[in-house]
């Protein structure tokens, strides 16, 4: 062969290559995970409390109600056909509330008087607008002593509004809908305070709940909980990993675009028995692998000490068993079930199916227990449906399977300034010439 005529099969050859060279950078799955820095005082303030949960004592019902709690449905892979209002003060963020033409009213009661700073949830797109009312006293729906704090239209993926600051015991939401929806991850939110990491709320159960809830109502991931964001395999600003556990759906995290499979690992802070796993993110097509790891490859089995990067292959990845994966088709949502598991990490991996421009970001993770009980048992206490306190459950079973809460082993825990001096005033009494 003439070299004039070999050399097409050169350069065809060496296309090839180029080709597959690229495609094999694109789609690479190996991961150079980076650690996430510990959360630090400064950084309290961004995560403020929800208070719309059904562990921390607060209830919800839609005025002229069709749907009662007890249909409440769990989403599964990525689909969810929920109707129940309950799922609103549940921790899944991918279970949702239809949102049908005309108007809706939804009342939330809270355990107790707050000081409310906003509100937000995720719009699945509804049309049409919302009004937020508080009262610091039960009211009918239709009453004129409502304070009306918000007025807004339905017209982002993501509604967020200051309502506050603001004390109230109750919150009304009505919607009046042009185009139906869905909508997810009500957040009712305090004014943010470092006690709710130095000294957490008290863990609150609702008698009489129908299992459904009872099983998705912590969510062991929460940032206010032991659980931290401990890697991720790519981002801008690693100190905003945790707004992935953060309880809010209008905050999120942002991996480099070029990022072929956006990985997180989240420390729930002790070994757990787990049995559900669920997450929010951008609408992409993409395969979602869920893991449940004791430890983490390469790491010390004591958790000591957390390295700095840690490299996750190909081969290591096919050695993982995933406790379940789900196949999206662009809606933005996964979850799975599996039987009870015992781990400490949580993690979660991403595979786009295609390459986009964009940063792939995710809302929300969330992890739940596998203890399978039918109610919620708090650390010390239960709450009736009325509000009253109820027994103490001391440290029976239910109690232990119930998440620590505080900072976890990651790092410090966050401080609080030191107190002022004590000076000693002393009295003086007058004494007559």
């Amino acid at each position: 062969m003439s070299p004039s005529a070999s050399y097409p099969v050169r350069f065809s050859a060496l296309v090839c290559c180029s080709v597959l060279l690229l495609a094999s950078q694109l789609f690479a799955a190996d991961s150079v995970l980076q650690r996430v820095p510990p959360l630090t005082v400064e950084q309290a303030p961004a995560y403020p409390q929800n208070l719309a949960r059904y562990d921390l004592g607060a209830q919800i019902e839609a005025a002229s109600r069709i749907y009662p709690t007890t249909s409440l449905q769990l989403s599964l892979n990525s689909e969810d056909g929920n109707t129940s209002e309950a799922a609103l003060l549940c921790d899944d963020p991918t279970v949702g509330y239809p949102l049908a033409n005309g108007s809706t009213t939804l009342l939330i009661s809270l355990s107790k008087i707050e000081n409310i700073n906003k509100i937000s949830f995720l719009n699945g797109g509804a049309k049409g607008e919302v009004t937020v009312a508080t009262s610091s006293t039960k009211l009918p729906p239709d009453s004129a002593r409502w304070h009306k704090t918000m007025r807004q239209e339905l017209t982002s993926n993501v509604i967020t509004a200051k309502v506050g600051p603001s004390d109230a015991k109750y919150v009304k939401l009505t919607f009046n809908i042009s185009e139906p929806g869905r909508i997810a991850g009500l957040g009712v939110y305090s004014t943010p305070a470092i006690a709710d990491f130095t000294m957490p709320r008290t863990l609150r159960a609702i008698q009489n709940n129908p299992e459904g809830i009872a099983f998705i109502s912590y969510n062991l991931s929460d940032v206010h909980a032991k659980a931290r964001a401990l890697y991720v395999s790519s981002g801008a600003d690693l100190q905003q990993a945790n707004n992935m556990i953060d309880n809010q759906p209008g905050t999120t995290y942002s991996f480099s675009a070029d990022d072929a499979a956006p990985t997180a690992v989240i420390d729930l802070g002790k070994d757990t028995t787990v049995r559900r796993v669920s997450a929010t993110y951008s609408q992409r097509e993409a395969r979602v692998d869920f893991y449940v790891l004791q430890t983490l490859p390469g790491t010390q089995a004591d958790h000591a000490v957390a390295p700095k990067t840690l490299r996750l292959t190909d081969n290591i990845f096919a050695g993982l068993r995933p406790v379940g994966s789900v196949a999206d088709t662009g809606k933005g949502r996964a979850a799975v079930d599996f039987e009870p598991v015992t781990g400490r990490y949580i993690v979660v991996r991403w595979s786009p199916t295609s390459r986009q421009d964009t940063a792939f970001s995710v809302d929300e993770i969330a992890v739940f227990s596998g203890n399978g009980s039918k109610s919620l048992v708090a650390a010390n206490s239960m709450v009736s449906s009325d509000g009253k306190e109820g027994k103490d459950f001391g440290e029976g079973k239910e109690a232990k399977e119930m998440p620590e809460e505080g900072p976890p082993a990651e790092g410090p825990p966050p401080t609080l300034p030191d107190p002022p001096p004590f000076v000693f005033a002393p009295e003086i009494v007058p004494t007559s010439p």
